[in-house]
């Protein structure tokens, strides 16, 4: 049985194919093997990443872990796990990746910095982390409160927690400047019923190519996530 009180907003989300690839090749460009993903969810993202093998695909829900074992069962080289990161990790994972990723997982974390000590841990000298999470926190919605999220960031304070606990930022940039205005606009205006809709997804997904472009041009001086890459100091 799947714990996580988001499920419904991550099956919504799988529709968003534009933007799921959108997110993952942003990603995929920083990724190097053998790679853990943390809190892959129904695996919407999951997916994108099989090109880098060895892929360790791991969450803390019994229930998506179970989920993510049947959805993948065919692919070689890609193992399944549960793995809480508030926890030490498994003596067998110290110092053993080369890339760390999760896509809107620090912000569900309480202490995020142990979180962060954790995964540094698991990495090799050198190794990279990569994170997007949720940005700005003036954008902090009843929707953010209801997907179990602790915070959104700023980017002075994720630096602050990088270099705190042993990286060294490479580089940190906004993500989908209209997602950050609609998130705010849909909060300010349907205050009784914010959950994501598969019609809000299916009309953004549209104009998501429109967006890249955009986006490829010029920084976004502000955006709905924060991409965030930084690497392990020895």
């Amino acid at each position: 049985m799947v714990k996580y009180v988001g499920l419904s907003t991550l099956e919504v989300l799988e529709e968003a194919k534009n933007y799921n690839k959108w997110i993952s090749d942003e990603i995929l460009k920083y990724v190097s093997t053998p790679v853990l993903e943390i809190g892959a969810g129904i695996g919407n993202l999951t997916s994108y990443f099989l090109i880098k093998k060895p892929l360790y695909v791991t969450d803390v829900d019994n229930g998506l872990v179970s989920n993510l074992r049947n959805k993948f069962k065919n692919n070689k080289d890609v193992f399944i796990e549960i793995l809480d990161i508030t926890k030490d990790p498994p003596k067998k994972y110290h110092s053993f990746f080369s890339t760390i990723f999760g896509i809107n997982v620090l912000e569900h974390i309480n202490n995020d910095e142990q979180a962060l000590r954790n995964i540094y841990k698991m990495l090799r000298n050198n190794g990279r982390l990569i994170l997007l999470v949720p940005a700005k926190k003036i954008a902090y919605t009843k929707l953010d409160k209801e997907l179990g999220h602790f915070r959104r960031y700023e980017k002075r304070e994720i630096i602050k927690k990088l270099r705190k606990n042993g990286y060294k930022e490479d580089k940190i940039y906004f993500f989908n400047l209209v997602g950050l205005l609609s998130w705010i606009i849909r909060d300010k205006i349907k205050r009784n019923n914010i959950n994501l809709k598969p019609y809000h997804i299916k009309f953004f997904d549209k104009i998501v190519p429109i967006l890249r472009i955009i986006e490829s041009f010029i920084h976004a001086p502000v955006g709905i996530s924060l991409i965030v890459v930084a690497h392990k100091k020895n």
